[in-house]
């Protein structure tokens, strides 16, 4: 089975290591390959789209479209270059096509219809069902038509959101598309969604390296990163920690504000990981703002360095950062009703707290801190990544997907070429 899975990137993102998580898990067992736009990995099986010297120039155009928005955010993509991708696709004649992030003027909604193979989407994200956001932040627009974009700020029906919804419908009209989403938070929008609502979605999860991911010894690793033992840590990661208000940095540093009253709060501190685009904000407690961290090792061993990750997300597809947590045997304090919060068992793997509520959320961060039992339940959390999220289940997964998807088409072809034999034969007689 030769297996394509197209990404924007092979190491950029957290949906960007999923993907290529999924595609080293599957090349254990088929002929697995990547096909992206950047490539960062020195990996032979992961190709370079050859048309890439104009992906910049699908980025800009996207942007400049937005110009009359200026509160569109960075998170919005139009696709609105036309691309080539597909037909190189096509010229690799795989078996399967697995999509997975294809924004950044990687892909447009048309090059997917002309796919020739069956093609498998795994949702990462909102973009898939709606006209240009990735999260929908509350609008309700994408379950039924876009325009009139919250998110563009626009007066106008027939904004670049609804531009981009007519041409997804227009692609996707007689087009096959079975969908992958990461949780059943995922799979319940897209079932809403008014583009993708009658396909074909499963729910499979992310999976990870457990042998890089693992519990370490909490001393040993805090004096390897150079932290202080005398502490305990609270980790906050995210590709845009402090900007991006969908990662709730606001609401943790409200949470921290109630922390900072407690008798030993000069020995918690908060540790940031992820890209640094703005001033270093006042915290009510002490922060260590470590910049972006792109090596999977390090990020292990900050995991086992703090006593409890946070992920205040306001809405999380997945929640890859509570998974790594976890099978590191950290526990995890997220919002409930989100993606995270069907990989984190409340008062099993970390806590539960309600959306918006600031005093829940430091309830959450206390209940970790002063667990009565923390190692029993780092045990816990190692053991609930094991019996779940290993590359062997979720490679099980896909593969009986796929072998599924090419028995039906090699049926309907077969069938196909039946009938035809038939309607000959009877023009002949």
């Amino acid at each position: 089975m030769h297996i394509l899975h197209l990404n924007t990137s092979d190491s950029a993102g957290g949906a960007a290591r999923g993907a290529y998580w999924l595609h080293r898990a599957l090349a254990t067992r088929a002929n697995s390959q990547m096909l992206v736009q950047h490539k960062s990995t020195q990996d032979d099986s992961v190709r370079v789209h050859r048309s890439s010297r104009l992906d910049g120039v699908a980025r800009r155009t996207d942007r400049a479209l937005l110009r009359p928005y200026p509160a569109a955010p960075t998170d919005f993509s139009l696709a609105a270059l036309p691309r080539t991708v597909h037909r190189e696709v096509n010229q690799l004649n795989p078996d399967i096509v697995n999509l997975h992030w294809i924004n950044g003027g990687f892909m447009t909604p048309e090059n997917i219809r002309q796919i020739r193979a069956p093609v498998v989407w795994t949702l990462r994200d909102l973009w898939p069902m709606t006209g240009g956001c990735h999260y929908a932040r509350g609008c309700e627009g994408f379950t039924v038509e876009c325009g009139h974009c919250p998110q563009l700020r626009s007066t106008r029906e027939h904004d670049p959101s609804r531009w981009l919804w007519t041409r997804k419908r227009r692609a996707w009209r007689d087009t096959e598309l079975t969908l992958v989403a990461l949780s059943g938070w995922l799979a319940r929008e897209a079932k809403r969604s008014s583009l993708l609502g009658g396909y074909e979605t499963l729910v499979i999860p992310n999976a990870l390296d457990t042998d890089t991911f693992q519990p370490q010894q909490r001393a040993q690793v805090q004096a390897t990163l150079g932290l202080p033992q005398d502490r305990r840590y609270i980790l906050f990661s995210a590709m845009n920690p402090l900007e991006d208000k969908r990662k709730g940095f606001a609401q943790l540093k409200a949470a921290l504000g109630l922390l900072a009253a407690r008798p030993d709060a000069e020995h918690i501190e908060l540790l940031v990981a992820g890209a640094l685009y703005s001033e270093l904000p006042s915290l009510p407690i002490k922060a260590r703002f470590l910049g972006l961290i792109s090596d999977d090792l390090t990020m292990s061993r900050l995991y086992s360095a703090a006593t409890v990750t946070v992920m205040p997300s306001i809405e999380e597809a997945f929640g890859k950062v509570a998974m790594e947590s976890l099978a590191c045997g950290t526990p995890v304090v997220c919002l409930r009703d989100t993606g995270t919060a069907e990989i984190v068992q409340h008062l099993q793997h970390g806590y539960h707290a309600a959306p918006l509520d600031i005093a829940d959320l430091a309830a959450g961060l206390e209940y970790v801190l002063d667990h009565s039992h923390p190692e029993a339940m780092a045990t816990a959390v190692r053991e609930h990544v094991m019996n779940t999220y290993t590359y062997g289940h979720q490679a099980d997964s896909y593969l009986k997907l796929y072998e599924h998807l090419i028995d039906r088409r090699r049926s309907r072809t077969h069938d196909h070429a039946r009938r035809s034999a038939v309607e000959t034969q009877d023009i002949r007689e």
